[in-house]
């Protein structure tokens, strides 16, 4: 089934029809393109990989067929992809198919599965460049909430890293056995923060103990006697030669000395004997302890996303502005969306970046 969808565009373009159905396995080389695609226009460089995208796809708490959406134009081109998470909603539409409708659409089926699955606010992260969706949400009566910066380090000089305190030691990760411990004290550590989503053990481990690129070697756990008092999980992405921090926890009791920088530093030099020639990793605004931290090691942020909100009910009241860093299952649907869910209104440029959901915007 099409549909024609109406926007401001020029009358020779004024329509474009659309269908809108779930995504099949085979599909997702051509959703990967659309995300390449929408992170260069956006961030400047990629930042999906097809990995990524399965590990997403597999997650026992994400379904394919209810949960995510492509929409496909007449030529079978997919010009558009949504996928509800437990963390939000990530949307994306081609660059060269904005102001077309098509995200409006996106945005109209996502609110739809979020209320479905009861969440009290719509959430989305956008690039900070990206102007249209900036635009489209606050139309659409989303605030921003926070920023997510990608922090980055080149390795080439990196010098050793300091010793591990006293008291603590530092030991290899064992994925199976470490799994809970990890879990509680990730819970521990982040509750806290405004945008923490509580998860289950089996979500803990799909998304950061399961994926494809978790670099046991390259990760570390730093036990007090008996207990776990914090942990770096790295990942490898080998074919940028980057080293990834994908979690870095340390127990609220145990903060204030020295043990965080000490397990970035020793991930730092993990990374540079590995031959990698950059460290990463994202960085909420909300942690600002964190932030420190990386800016005192040397990190600098490449690009900057934004959190936009509203609840799914009542009115939204405002917040204060971003602070910077040192900043239906196969069914054509006919209305609207949001990766951390964001209503949108005729217009498009919708995109998502890390998403946990992802890989970006995790907790630090």
């Amino acid at each position: 089934m099409s549909i024609k969808a109406q926007s401001s565009v020029t009358p020779a373009d004024r329509y474009v029809a659309m269908r809108l159905r779930a995504p099949l396995p085979d599909d997702a080389p051509a959703v990967l393109a659309l995300l390449v695609a929408r992170d260069i226009a956006d961030l400047g460089t990629p930042d999906h990989t097809l990995e990524d995208l399965l590990d997403d796809w597999r997650e026992a708490e994400f379904s394919l067929t209810a949960d995510a959406l492509v929409v496909e134009l007449d030529d079978t081109r997919i010009a558009g992809y949504g996928a509800v998470r437990r963390t939000g909603t990530l949307a994306v539409v081609a660059p060269e198919l904005e102001g077309r409708g098509i995200g409006a659409r996106v945005l109209q089926w996502a609110e739809q599965r979020e209320r479905e699955h009861g969440r009290a606010r719509h959430r989305q992260w956008i690039p900070a460049k990206n102007l249209r969706a900036q635009a489209m949400l606050r139309a659409a009566g989303y605030l921003p909430q926070r920023s997510c910066w990608r922090m980055v380090r080149p390795l080439g000089h990196f010098a050793q890293a300091t010793a591990i305190p006293v008291g603590f030691a530092l030991r290899p990760l064992d994925v199976d056995h470490d799994a809970p411990g990890l879990h509680a004290l990730d819970a521990a550590s982040f509750a806290g923060n405004p945008g923490y989503e509580p998860e289950s053990l089996a979500a803990f481990c799909d998304e950061h103990l399961d994926a494809h690129d978790l670099d046991p070697e390259l990760s570390c756990v730093a036990q007090e006697g008996d207990t776990i008092a914090g942990f770096l999980l790295a990942r490898r992405r080998q074919d940028e030669a980057v080293g990834y921090i994908d979690l870095l926890a340390v127990r609220p009791d145990r903060r204030r000395r020295g043990l965080g920088t000490s397990l970035l530093e020793t991930a730092f030099a993990r990374f540079a004997a590995a031959g990698l020639r950059e460290g990463g990793l994202d960085v909420d605004s909300d942690n600002p302890r964190a932030l420190r931290l990386y800016e005192r090691a040397g990190m600098r942020p490449r690009f900057q996303l934004d959190t936009y909100e509203r609840p799914s009910l009542a009115a939204t009241s405002r917040r204060p502005g971003l602070p910077r860093p040192g900043g239906s299952n196969g069914a054509t649907v006919e209305s609207s969306r949001s990766r951390t869910a964001a209503a949108r209104s005729p217009g498009d440029g919708l995109a998502d970046p890390s998403t946990p959901g992802s890989r970006r915007c995790r907790r630090w």
